[in-house]
């Protein structure tokens, strides 16, 4: 036993002759002060280093917890761009399809209507910053085949798309059932993709967001703008969402009710329907739109009591499972609501909006 204590003090030794020498001069004080035999001096030496080996290790530990950083990964990172890209749980909750449609103007004949290829000049900053997205423009056809097929027990439903004339209305209407059911997301033609929709939601929300919506009119501490909601007004130009969300539902039956009861008030068919601009917003559109989200709100935060509650955003704001995002995020270059309007274009804005408004000039809107 002592050869063994010996040997292991000898080597020890050797290893403690590289240790600073107030170390040395720390054990030398102790042999010292205290009448040690050659074997007590050697496990003093051997103790010594032992409690100096678990401080060293304690200290190392404490520095790796303390600025430890998970390794990138090609999931996370982008190597290129230096960019978060989306989580897995995003990918796989958000299907990979852009939606956008053109229907043919009331009272001309499909056969004879064809596409007017500069009104899809902005088409391509979607495909450009969203490769492996599905892209659709849904026609007519494609529209009729897509109701018949997912909402055949809903005959009110049915004979209203069918019906109607005013392609504006059509068209909310069908952005709504297309989502419902497909989900994806969808953009009026006259909008320009500034970023890929992967980069839309911030990583920490990327697990729990299933609806992204932009703000079109915030009010803020001005007057009214137009025709807008009063306080705020969400955009429904783009949408995001996942399929089979309840926000899409309540709004198809929201906007099959109001449709009848304004034509049962009108004393006319929806084949018939003649509406304005602004009957068009309040029956399908922003300004209908902004109340089905607000009343969806409120069923996850109930301290919700008006839209003026979520005015002023500045990052974007997750309520329940629908992500708001800041007025840039889809409306920029605006004259109000603090939008962005001095001809750059913000870290924070993923799509402009040129307002060109094709349906305005509807034969059914007057």
């Amino acid at each position: 036993m002592t050869l063994i204590l010996q040997r292991f003090g000898k080597m020890f030794k050797e290893r403690l002759e590289r240790f600073p020498s107030l170390f040395l001069y720390f054990v030398v004080r102790l042999e010292s002060i205290f009448r040690f035999s050659r074997l007590q001096k050697h496990i003093l030496k051997f103790g010594l280093l032992i409690v100096l080996w678990l401080l060293l290790v304690a200290a190392l530990i404490r520095y790796s917890l303390q600025y430890h950083v998970d390794p990138p990964t090609e999931s996370s990172t982008n190597n290129e761009t230096n960019q978060v890209l989306p989580t897995q749980a995003w990918v796989s909750l958000f299907p990979r399809n852009i939606w956008q449609i053109y229907l043919s103007p009331p009272d001309v004949s499909t056969n004879n209507f064809e596409v007017n290829p500069k009104q899809l000049s902005d088409v391509v900053s979607w495909l450009a910053h969203n490769r492996d997205f599905e892209y659709t423009l849904v026609g007519d056809e494609g529209a009729e085949a897509l109701v018949r097929q997912h909402f055949q027990e809903n005959p009110t439903l049915l004979r209203i798309f069918k019906e109607l004339k005013n392609t504006g209305m059509k068209s909310d209407l069908l952005r709504y059932l297309i989502l419902s059911v497909k989900g994806g997301v969808y953009s009026d033609l006259d909008t320009v993709n500034l970023k890929s929709i992967d980069l839309w939601v911030p990583e920490k929300y990327q697990k729990h967001a299933r609806v992204v919506l932009g703000i079109e009119f915030d009010r803020l501490d001005g007057p009214n703008w137009g025709e807008v909601h009063p306080d705020m007004q969400f955009c429904q130009w783009t949408i995001a969402a996942t399929p089979g969300h309840p926000l899409f539902s309540y709004m198809l039956d929201w906007v099959v009710t109001t449709l009848k009861n304004f034509t049962t008030a009108r004393k006319t068919t929806f084949s018939d329907l003649h509406v304005s601009s602004s009957e068009v917003m309040k029956l399908t559109g922003p300004s209908a739109w902004t109340d089905g989200v607000f009343r969806q709100l409120q069923q996850y935060e109930p301290d919700l009591i008006s839209l003026s509650n979520l005015s002023g955003l500045s990052e974007p704001r997750l309520v329940g499972d629908i992500l708001i995002l800041p007025i840039d995020g889809f409306g920029m270059g605006q004259s109000h609501s603090n939008s962005t309007n001095d001809g750059s274009i913000p870290e924070e804005a993923f799509v402009q909006h040129k307002f060109r408004g094709s349906w305005r000039h509807d034969k059914r809107s007057n």
